[in-house]
């Protein structure tokens, strides 16, 4: 048996290097070797909660690396190729699979790189029923390792701005700049958006997002947010209250005050999206929804190809994000950088 090295999450908080078997594939995977993998936000709620996996789990799936080994039944990619990917199975059978809706799938999770599915923080990971263009994506030679393993977390960022269908003209709130909140201000811009400000309480994310381009950024430890957003954007009056006039809010922090900020941000009849994950249930003021009817989405997964696209076309520059890189044997204390807001965006792993 072939082994290989790999960080298994054992428990909440208990993150350790262990020898594990090296995956197996069939004619229809492939096998990478894996040169970085970033912390994503979920890896850290699972660190600190063991929310969406279970004990023994290899956790990461935003990565960068080289194909390794390749199944008989694969076209398109062969060994030395660099790639980026994720596995995502579903059952095929549920009512949203035969809706056509897989990310509605209660298996997705299960089948999932990181999650489900062994990830990437590990010597070689799997990509199962691999398929080019789709589970795997070729990286070129403008796309460094950095570059690919920024690809996922910005087909996050890319999708949640066509979730909340953002065009030209529209006054973006942003709240929340970690990773995925970075990625949702540039992917706005890209999209033509008029202007987009950002909310933040981190010093390091609130530099970060001004560089990357965002028109105005705001330190919500300072001030009242909502009445600096009407300032920037001005005051939109709806039945018995005054709030913010945001075409859009993207909430990219996960957090009970700026989940509650967006609905008194956006405008009557603007749209809301859910990108942040919260570690617990919010209440909600339902009023504003009925009395402001906005358009409310939220946004799981992302769009690979438009992120390779973005990326690559320079309209969105995520490597200044990574402000940390430790070796996968360090990997415990990389957790607990990822934890320290103020001084981190994205956190990388060294595997190859």
């Amino acid at each position: 048996m072939r082994s290989m090295k790999a960080a298994v999450l054992r428990a909440a908080n208990d993150i350790v290097i262990d020898e594990v078997a090296v995956p197996e594939i069939g004619p229809k995977d492939v096998l990478i070797k894996v040169s970085l993998c970033g912390i994503c936000g979920s890896d850290i709620h699972s660190f600190t909660t063991g929310m969406f996996v279970e004990p023994g789990q290899i956790m990461g799936h935003e990565f960068s690396g080289t194909v390794h080994e390749v199944g008989s039944e694969v076209e398109g990619l062969q060994p030395g190729d660099r790639v980026t990917g994720f596995s995502a199975g579903v059952c095929g059978e549920c009512e949203a699979c035969q809706r056509d809706e897989p990310l509605l799938c209660a298996a997705l999770f299960q089948n999932s790189t990181g999650y489900g599915r062994p990830g990437a923080f590990a010597e070689y990971v799997k990509i199962e029923n691999a398929v080019l263009g789709e589970s795997v994506h070729h990286l070129s030679d403008q796309m460094d390792n950095v570059m690919g393993a920024m690809v996922e977390p910005v087909s996050i960022g890319v999708s949640a701005v066509a979730q909340a269908r953002i065009g030209p003209g529209d006054r973006v709130v942003v709240l929340g700049a970690g990773m995925i909140g970075n990625a949702c201000l540039q992917a706005a811009k890209a999209a033509g958006a008029a202007e987009v400000i950002v909310v933040e309480v981190s010093d390091t994310r609130l530099r970060l997002a001004k560089e990357c381009g965002a028109d105005d950024v705001f330190d919500a430890r300072t001030g009242d947010a909502l009445r600096w957003v009407m300032d920037k954007f001005g005051e939109a009056p709806y039945h018995y209250h005054v709030g913010g006039n945001a075409d859009v809010v993207l909430e990219a922090a996960g957090h009970p005050t700026t989940i509650k900020q967006a609905f008194e941000m956006v405008r009557p009849g603007g749209r809301i999206c859910f990108v942040g994950l919260p570690e617990g249930e919010v209440p909600l003021d339902i009023t504003k929804i009925v009395h402001k009817m906005p358009y409310i989405v939220g946004s799981l997964g992302g769009d690979f190809v438009a992120a390779i696209e973005a990326i690559s076309a320079g309209k969105i520059q995520p490597s200044a994000l990574v402000t940390h890189r430790f070796p996968l044997d360090d990997i415990a204390n990389a957790f607990q950088q990822q934890l320290k807001a103020n001084d981190s965006v994205k956190v990388m792993i060294e595997v190859g």
